[in-house]
């Protein structure tokens, strides 16, 4: 993983909350604007979410929903039918996750951000669940 930040500051910060959810292993880091940091590659964004619109998808057609968080939150409650990754097992666990759409969510977005951008691949439509997890607790969603 490579972080790219506007200044140093936002890569040091950035870095510290990495190493806080287990990812101390960095590729490299950057800073500076990003279209000259890229040189002409195509950017890439994902489409974003929030848990109701999640369980509105759930009801209207077939999706996979990973979860990145650790074991012992995802034992705690859960979204049903989520797979559970959690994001310092993302790389060596990716064929576990199937082709398609797949919304991708944490307890509060940092961690599926990074997610979503680890997964994004031609034969899969990535969504960001940028939201708080308790939000999700206000659906029919949720299992214990």
């Amino acid at each position: 993983m490579t972080l790219i930040g506007e200044n140093e500051n936002q890569v040091t910060d950035a870095r510290r909350e990495l190493v806080r959810i287990g990812i101390d292993d960095l590729t490299g880091a950057a800073v500076g604007e990003i279209r000259t940091l890229v040189a002409g590659t195509e950017l890439r964004s994902h489409r974003v979410a929030d848990f109701p619109g999640l369980a509105k998808a759930l009801r209207e057609k077939d999706i996979t929903v990973l979860d990145v968080r650790q074991r012992n939150e995802h034992a705690e409650s859960h979204i049903d039918g989520a797979i559970n990754i959690p994001l310092h097992e993302l790389l060596g666990r990716m064929g576990e996750i199937p082709t398609g759409e797949v919304w991708v969510h944490c307890a509060s977005g940092y961690r599926a951000s990074v997610a979503a951008s680890m997964i994004d691949r031609p034969e899969r439509t990535t969504l960001l669940i940028n939201d708080d997890y308790d939000n999700a607790k206000d659906t029919d969603i949720i299992r214990p």
